[in-house]
């Protein structure tokens, strides 16, 4: 008589996973507010891109750090643009402000302002004897036929 295998619980092989240094969250912050990329964030805490997208996933003040420091880029590159703009007389900048936050568009908008939009709403899937029905009720005189025969319903 055999006796009955029990499986063993599965342990990870391998090292335990590499956790973020104690000072991740501030670097991280500052990487992101100087336009770092992530994969170079990455290289800079000494790790991969696919380990260094897990702490995020895991961590959540990773996160918000990360996010934080991007923020913190756009808002510095939006004021730089908006300075240029409005005190420098930039008419570059002042254009791609217009147009990337209040949707101006450069060049001839007739073609597209005449343009009408039709929306035809069809019915669901439906039988032919309850398509038949539905024509019979709209116009009686008007009986379906199909190849000369007319359909009984």
């Amino acid at each position: 008589m055999t006796l009955p295998t029990i499986p063993k619980p599965r342990t990870r092989r391998g090292p335990a996973p590499k956790q973020p240094p104690a000072n991740a969250a501030d670097l991280i912050r500052d990487l992101a507010a100087d336009g770092w990329a992530i994969l170079g964030i990455a290289k800079r805490l000494g790790t991969s891109k696919d380990t260094f997208a897990r702490w995020l996933d895991q961590n959540p003040d990773l996160q918000e750090a990360f996010d934080a420091g991007r923020e913190n880029e756009r808002y510095a590159l939006h004021n730089m643009l908006y300075r240029q703009a409005m005190e420098h007389g930039n008419a570059t900048a002042a254009m791609f402000l217009l147009k990337a936050r209040h949707g101006y568009r450069e060049g001839d908008q007739s073609q597209t302002g005449g343009r009408v939009n039709v929306t035809i709403a069809l019915p669901g899937a439906m039988t032919l004897q309850q398509f038949t029905s539905i024509g019979a009720k709209a116009a009686p005189s008007a009986v379906p036929t199909i190849e000369g025969k007319e359909i009984v319903q």
